[in-house]
């Protein structure tokens, strides 16, 4: 893991931040950390009780959670920009998660209290933010019923 520059540009295509301003592409540009990641560097340790969220700007990555009572984990693997994981701490408790790069990848880190902040400050990320909420929450609900 190495610390790299935000691109405003590049960032402003990513479908997290698709829709901000100029001004709000600056904010994050100043506000977030982007690093870069080998293929196959891990992201995110399983019992790392840092819970930041974690933004896919380029490349791909694995994400495995670990289910009580399930032999294997959950595996899902993307290269879609925006995916995001992290930062809901319930979640984490539920379904312990590893993540690591499959590919060479540059990866955004935001703190809880970061995150919270842009949506006060009117940020349009709300939408993604729900969109991702759904879709793990189904994810992981759908696994954990089909092991009963």
């Amino acid at each position: 893991m190495r610390p790299t520059a935000i691109n405003i540009k590049k960032l402003s295509k990513v479908p997290f931040f698709s829709a901000l301003s100029q001004k709000q592409l600056q904010q994050v540009a100043e506000e977030a950390e982007e690093f870069g990641f080998e293929a196959n560097e891990l992201v995110k340790k399983r019992k790392n009780t840092n819970n930041p969220f974690w933004i896919l700007l380029y490349g791909s990555w694995s994400m495995k959670r670990f289910l009580d009572g399930m032999e294997k984990p959950v595996v899902y693997e993307t290269d879609r920009l925006g995916s995001w994981h992290g930062g809901i701490s319930i979640i984490d408790t539920i379904a312990q998660a590893e993540i690591k790069a499959t590919s060479n990848s540059y990866i955004m880190r935001v703190s809880p209290e970061l995150m919270e902040q842009w949506i006060k400050d009117g940020l349009p990320i709300e939408k993604h933010l729900l969109k991702g909420i759904g879709f793990g929450g189904r994810f992981l609900y759908e696994h954990l019923s089909s092991n009963d």
